[in-house]
């Protein structure tokens, strides 16, 4: 009797094989996942300033916090689904993260239709672990989002406008561009749209065409809003400098003490001294990116690796040489970028075995536990401070702060928004005298509360009741 055992599916992975690339891409953008829901516990980190501003706008709890001119709809319309349809941070946390980790294997597989090799997984992991990408993936930000549409877009443009589906997924990764940092967008458009006029392979009509209607859908909705909300584009361009210090500049210092955190180097933060280990890390990346870069080129396929390589260089050096500040996540989309090159470059020298996979083994090792730990020290730095915040809400509502209400003082955007309040924040210091938007919520009769803490309150609240809160705040109520 002869038995017939059933043909099991291969799973794309054969006997003695190696694993597909695009396996093992989807377990990397598991894994990124995993670390921010699991290792880092990041879901019940309470929401910072700039989330509170974007998830305020379409939130069905709290009225829109005041939104300033550099700022673009990009984060709003990604969070809306959520905020439209509860208040929890926990929620809202749990869809970012579902939602970096499919981006994160979306904007990589791009290139697996560029190479399909295990240097793209492998990008994706480096990108994947650093700090800056296990800390915002779970944010409402919009830099993670830029990168991953950066990596996309150069991707769809190395694939030479091979179809219209090609040109549709080009003008969608510049739309999310657009729409989430409209100045990123036309850095990475000047780049791109020359590479692909420069390089004959590259050279279509589609391409042109789909970076055009990608950033006409961010640019035209800015513009459109510059009209309606701050007095024409001149206007907005203007807010928008002043309110981010623009200008030449050289902030490399600033951006080297801010490898290993804080989030900010602004408002008087002190920053700390320059880490050694850090920038040993930093100094690292566009000397990998050169070799691989190099190594491509002398395998005959260097278009692709130098064109991440440039985009990835551009979008970096406005921060650098333009902005007056550090922010580490501004440099996002040039780490995610960067790391195509380098990981074809890991792969290249790994291949010689010997000393060199040593190499490249310790280096991706030291990689990833070196950001591993900076993202568990930021996350439990912000976590803390969070953690008091929320108990402070708690401690007001039992005080009997309900909307209508304005919520004005320290943390007082991220305050308001929990609390469904009015808000307006301070970074330094209070006003002299009580803004407009106070003067009117107090005209209106709402329940007015000013939150401090490490600033001292205006004059005109001396004779307010005063409420200790949990943590470090104190609240003053108006009578």
């Amino acid at each position: 009797m002869t038995v017939t055992r059933p043909r099991l599916p291969s799973l794309g992975v054969r006997r003695g094989a190696r694993p597909r690339p695009l396996i093992l891409l989807a377990l990397v953008s598991a894994g990124y996942g995993l670390a921010q829901l699991l290792l880092l516990a990041f879901p019940w980190m309470g929401i910072g300033w700039d989330e509170a501003v974007y998830a305020s706008q379409y939130a069905a709890h709290a009225p829109p916090a005041p939104y300033s001119a550099p700022r673009a709809r990009g984060v709003p319309l990604l969070v809306s689904p959520v905020v439209m349809a509860t208040d929890s941070i926990a929620v809202l946390r749990i869809y970012l993260i579902a939602l970096s980790s499919l981006g994160l294997f979306a904007a990589f597989a791009v290139w697996l239709r560029v190479r399909d090799h295990a240097a793209v997984p492998l990008a994706a992991l480096l990108f994947a672990g650093c700090w800056l990408s296990l800390f915002y993936g779970g944010q409402a930000m919009p830099n993670l989002y830029v990168a991953l549409s950066a990596v996309a877009a150069t991707g769809f443009v190395a694939l030479g406008g091979r179809s219209w589906a090609t040109a549709a997924g080009l003008a969608g990764a510049f739309a999310v561009m657009s729409l989430m940092r409209p100045s990123d967008s036309l850095v990475a458009a000047g780049v791109l749209g020359l590479a692909a006029l420069a390089v004959p392979a590259w050279r279509s009509l589609r391409t042109l065409l789909g970076i055009a209607a990608g950033l006409a859908v961010g640019w035209g909705q800015w513009m459109i809003e510059a009209q309606r909300d701050f007095g024409g584009i001149p206007e907005r361009l203007r807010d928008a400098g002043e309110h981010n210090v623009t200008g030449w500049t050289l902030s490399l210092v600033e951006h080297a003490r801010a490898l290993d955190g804080p989030s900010l180097c602004r408002f008087g933060t002190d920053c700390g001294p320059v880490s050694p280990i850090a920038l040993i890390w930093w100094l690292a990346i566009p000397a990998m990116a050169a070799v691989g870069v190099w190594l491509a080129w002398r395998a005959g396929r260097p278009w692709p690796a130098l064109l991440a390589a440039a985009c990835g260089v551009a979008l970096a050096l406005p921060y650098l040489f333009y902005v007056d500040y550090a922010a580490p996540r501004f440099l996002m989309p040039a780490y995610a970028l960067l790391a195509l090159p380098i990981a074809d470059g890991m792969t290249e020298l790994a291949r010689r075995r010997g000393p060199l996979l040593a190499f490249v083994a310790a280096g991706l090792g030291a990689h990833l536990l070196l950001q591993g730990a900076y993202a568990y020290g930021m996350i439990k730095a912000n976590e803390n401070g969070r953690q008091r915040m929320a108990e402070a809400v708690v401690e007001l509502r039992r005080l009997g702060v309900r909307p209508p209400c304005m919520v004005y003082g320290e943390s007082g955007v991220q305050i308001g928004y929990m609390l469904g309040c009015e808000s307006q924040g301070i970074m330094q210091r209070f006003a002299e005298r009580a803004p407009a938007r106070i003067r009117e919520a107090m005209e209106r009769g709402d329940r007015l509360v000013v939150i401090h803490a490490d600033v001292t309150p205006p004059g005109y609240v001396a004779d307010w009741p005063e409420h200790d809160l949990p943590g470090r705040w104190t609240a003053r109520m108006a009578p």
